[in-house]
């Protein structure tokens, strides 16, 4: 069974809302408009924060492109894209969807994630944590790990300029710092993938290595 990135995270929140989002996702609250509302936010910052790399190659997919998107994202980068936007990585049982991978040279890159909020949160170190281990394994060498995130002392006068509407910070050394411990939750959270019962719903397991404002509907 695969592990992506969103159910890592999931995991990371509780272990049993990963064990339901596997098998028994019907049990799990609809999105609801409000939060619908955020993601939409989120896809158009996300739209402006690319345009500081207008010579990407855009992958992305759709359901029926999923599963090719590894291979294309391979080609890719065999073919010298020097960035690309939505590279799928997958090996050794996990998975992931980059934001933005950049060449700085040869097979060295740059991780790159984009984030809508205003800040880098907890939450995002552990995720890009997740991403440098399935990217490593994929013999793709990173370099420096940075968060785009939106700037709210931003004033907008006339068409939006994406390079004074972002941020960029980085987070390479806090997100190698996680980097052994994801390695120790990915094999846990293995372990429950491969319960047929859902694990113990009690509070106590929530969020216990200070993972917050992980969403089990992220995809």
């Amino acid at each position: 069974m695969t592990l992506s990135k969103s159910n890592y995270m999931l995991f990371l929140r509780h272990p049993a809302w990963l064990w339901l989002k596997k098998f028994e996702k019907y049990r799990l609250p609809p999105i609801d408009e409000n939060t619908q509302a955020m993601f939409d936010a989120g896809h158009e910052f996300e739209g402006y924060a690319e345009k500081l790399y207008p010579d990407a190659a855009r992958l992305g997919f759709s359901n029926h492109e999923y599963q090719s998107l590894p291979q294309r994202t391979k080609i890719a980068l065999d073919k010298g894209a020097s960035t690309i936007f939505q590279g799928r990585f997958e090996i050794a049982g996990i998975t992931c969807i980059v934001d933005i991978l950049h060449r700085v040279k040869g097979n060295t890159f740059d991780l790159i994630e984009i984030k809508s909020n205003t800040k880098v949160k907890p939450e995002h170190k552990y995720d890009l944590a997740f991403q440098t281990i399935v990217l490593e394994k994929s013999r793709i060498k990173i370099r420096n790990i940075t968060i785009i995130h939106v700037n709210n002392e931003y004033v907008r006068n006339g068409n939006i300029e994406p390079e004074k509407l972002t941020v960029k910070d980085d987070v390479t050394a806090a997100v190698r710092a996680l980097v052994d411990i994801t390695k120790e939750q990915i094999n846990k959270a293995f372990a429950v993938l491969s319960q047929k019962t859902m694990p113990d719903l009690s509070p106590r397991y929530v969020n216990q290595i200070g993972v917050s404002n992980t969403r089990w509907f992220e995809e």
